[in-house]
Order: C-alpha cells, then structure tokens, then sequence
C-alpha cells in the first residue's frame, strides 16, 4: 500500500511540472511574431519613402524631416523633360483608362514632392495659349495653403483645361487674384517657363483638365494692372486634400463665367484673341552685381608751369608763323579744345534704321557671357554713365515702331509704355536694335518679348535735347 501511493505521488509531480515541449513553442510563436513584425516594418519603410503622395507617408517623412519642400529651379538646372502641346496632352491622357490615369497622377505628384529625384521619367512641361475662366484663392484646406488658382482653356484645343496654380505669400495674394482675371490670356513658352503638369483629370463631358504649376516660381506682370508679384514655392503642402483644385460648384460657375464673357466678345466657339497688352507677361529678376568701391581720386599735383609749345597745325589749316622775339603774341583759337556744344539732335526713326550695321559675336540662348540685367525702367539713369566699363543687357515686352534692313525701333507694350506701370522717364524710352548682318529684323507692328535666356546688349545711352531716351542695342543671341 505505502510502495503504491509512493508510485502515485511521484507521478503527480511529474505531471506538475511545465513541458519543455510547450515552452519551445511559445518561443517559436514569439520569434515568428517579431521576424514578421521586422518584416512589416521594413516594408512599410519602403512603403513610406516609396510613396510620398500618400497622405499618412507624407506626414511622417515630414515630421522626420526626410522630405524637402519643393525648390525653385533655373532654367538652366530644371530637370529634363517634354514640352507637349495642348492636342499632344488631350490625345496622351483622354486614352488612359482609369487606372492607368490614377497611376500616372500618382507618378506626376510622387516626382514633384521629391523635387524630381530618383526618376527618370521626363517631366512633362506644358506649353501654348491659354485663356482664363476665372481665379481663386487658395485656402489652408487646398493642397498648396497660399495663392491662387486660374482655370484656363486652350486656344488651340478647346477640349483641354489648364488649372494653373500660382503660390505666393498671402501678402500679394489679393493683388495677385486682381489681376488673374476672366478673359486673360496665359503664355506658356519653352523658352522661359516650366508648367509641370501635376494631375490630370477626365470630366464627364469627356474634356479633360491638367493641374500645372511652374517650377521656375517667376515674377509676372500684366499690362491691364500695374505692378508685378513674384511666386514663391511652398513650404509644406496638405496633401490629404488632392488635386483638382477647382472641382464642382466651381467648376461649373466658372463654365458659366467664362461663356457669358464669350457672347459679351461676340464669339460663342471660340475664345477671342487677347490684345498684346491682355497677356500676363513674365519679368525676370535682374542678376546682382556686386558694386566695387570707389576708386579714391588722387590729390592734383601742382607742378612747374609747361615750356611753349607750337600748337598741332591740321592739314587743310594756314600755318601758325613764328612767335617774333620781343613781339606780343598772338593767341591762335584751338579748334581742338573742348567746347560748350547744343545738345545732340534725337534722330527720327527713318534715319535710325537706314544707318549701317557691323559684325559681333553672338551665342546660344542663354549662353552669352554673365553681365547684369536691366529692365526698360532701369535704363533711363544710365544716360550719363559709362555703360563700356560693364556688360549690360536689356529686357522686357517690345512693339516693333519702325524697321529697316538691319535695325528696328521699339517701345514697350501697352501704349509705349504708359500702361505699363513703369511711370518716370521709361515713357521717354526708345531702344534701337542693331541686328546681325543677314538677319532679318522684325516687321513694323509687330510684339515680342525678351528674357535672360535672349536680352540685348546695350551699347550705348544718350538723352536728346528733347528729353527722348535713346537706348542703343545689339542682337546678341541667335534664334
């Protein structure tokens, strides 16, 4: 009986003590959660820095500072890419189907949020006319918080709408919505803007509208308002909102708008052509030039009065006699000396252009050799400098007046530049244009515009007894 319990209680303790075999496998279960937690997390990073579009990735590269803001790029730096027309854009999108055009949006706001790295996709720049519906501001619930909106329809494909977005400080917002009005015409050019398109929608009605904005984040202007406002990138962006901007209720009143200032035009079709002076108008921001300090002027050093000498006799001139010993002598007036001239006559336009030209060096947009940069309203105080001690260039938005072989006279848009805001002498200014000899000047009448990329170099300022500015010059860039 004893030898029988004893038998039983070592085999109650046997069974109270914890299997080895279930420990191993609770430790099993442990290990796999945390490889496969490693795994989630290794993923997920991939996920996160892979997708910065994403809202919730967004927001965590964000705070761990691993996501730059967008930059401002040069013309000369911005990343490559495609200039697409407006019909190239309505044919390339309006084929996607929907899942092709949500991975393509993905791409575009994916490349844009990493300012264009780690891609090689080329960017695609839009380029043409465009005529504005209407404007908004944009609010903190928008992606980009400060600016505004213009929503604009081609003038070549009227089926394509252009949702330009224009961030700036709230300071200039009002005047920047102002003068983003119904009616004006937007001018997109490959050769000193970079629209990057940002998202691309299908309406129902089957037209479809692309999100744009420039990377270049330039200073415009416009001629129906004075004054100029520059763009600035935007810090932090939200996201979680999405694009299209314009979107509904606003979408359609802005249809509305624009179709009731279409029948005020007196075109139903077609948007109307904007005058010269209706455009917005981009401004390049001058290049500094450090200025160096004075130069200091010597003290005059008084010396001995000069020995008599014989003055220079020219060839045509009577020969001045010998002075006779003892006699008085004659004083003989110096054609040479500096004397008290009229002020220069300003030269009407049909002797400006008839005069003849040279040769000089010219180069490729954008290659010419660095110098400063001056606006129209700049150049009306280098009247009386030395512009030869410096390399100086001209730009802005020129109307042809008159034109020869080689040269042309021009003014600045909007009634010779009264519109223009420039105020000052800039009303004075007349710039006279000196072409290569070959080159075939542009016609009487005729607008056309001048950036960084394609300034003239000025040689020459003088100010008439009129008070007319006469800027002179070259063409230095090939076309």
């Amino acid at each position: 009986m004893p030898a029988r319990m004893e038998a039983r209680s070592f085999e109650d303790r046997e069974e109270d003590r914890p299997s080895k075999d279930s420990s191993l496998f609770v430790w099993t279960v442990v290990i796999l959660l945390l490889i496969g937690f490693a795994i989630a997390c290794w993923i997920g990073s991939f996920y996160i820095f892979g997708h910065p579009e994403k809202p919730f990735s967004y927001q965590i590269l964000n705070k761990l500072k691993k996501l730059d803001p967008p930059k401002r790029f040069e013309l000369t730096e911005a990343p490559r890419g495609e200039f697409l027309k407006p019909a190239q854009i309505y044919d390339r999108y309006s084929k996607m189907t929907p899942r092709e055009l949500m991975h393509a949006n993905e791409a575009l706001l994916r490349n844009y949020l990493r300012n264009y790295k780690l891609t090689q996709d080329l960017v695609p720049y839009v380029v043409g006319t465009y005529n504005i519906l209407d404007s908004y501001e944009l609010k903190g619930s928008d992606l980009f918080p400060s600016g505004v909106v213009a929503l604009a329809q081609s003038k070549d494909a009227p089926r394509l709408l252009l949702e330009q977005i224009f961030t700036a400080e709230p300071k200039v917002v009002p005047a920047l919505h102002r003068t983003l009005l119904t009616g004006l015409d937007i001018d997109l050019k490959r050769e000193n803007e970079l629209a990057a398109i940002l998202h691309v929608e299908r309406l129902p009605d089957g037209r479809i509208k692309a999100s744009t904005i420039s990377i270049l984040y330039p200073s415009y202007e416009s001629a129906t308002a004075s004054g100029t406002f520059s763009l600035e990138p935007p810090e932090k962006l939200n996201v979680a909102a999405g694009l299209p901007i314009v979107t509904g209720r606003r979408q359609e009143d802005a249809d509305k708008k624009y179709a009731g200032f279409r029948r005020k035009a007196g075109s139903s079709e077609a948007p109307p052509d904007a005058p010269p002076q209706n455009r917005l108008m981009r401004v390049e921001r001058p290049v500094a030039v450090n200025t160096p300090e004075p130069t200091p002027t010597p003290p005059p050093v008084v010396a001995e009065a000069p020995p008599v000498v014989r003055p220079a006799v020219p060839v045509n001139a009577t020969p001045v006699p010998e002075p006779t010993p003892g006699a008085t002598p004659t004083v003989v007036a110096d054609s040479s000396s500096p004397q008290q001239a009229p002020p220069e006559p300003t030269p009407t336009p049909k002797a400006i252009v008839t005069s003849s030209t040279g040769a000089w060096p010219t180069y490729d947009p954008g290659q010419m050799p660095r110098g400063r940069l001056l606006n129209v309203k700049d150049v009306s105080s280098m009247a009386s400098a030395d512009v030869n001690s410096e390399r100086v260039y001209l730009q802005g938005n020129f109307i042809v007046t008159a034109a020869g072989q080689n040269r042309a006279v021009l003014r600045t848009q909007g009634g010779l530049a009264g519109t223009m805001g420039f105020g000052g002498k800039s009303g004075n200014v007349r710039v006279i244009v000196e072409f290569p000899a070959g080159t075939r000047p542009p016609s009487e009448g005729a607008t056309f515009s001048r950036d960084a990329r394609r300034p003239f170099q000025i040689t020459d300022v003088r100010e008439g007894a009129d008070g007319q500015v006469n800027v002179y010059v070259r063409e230095v860039t090939r076309p």
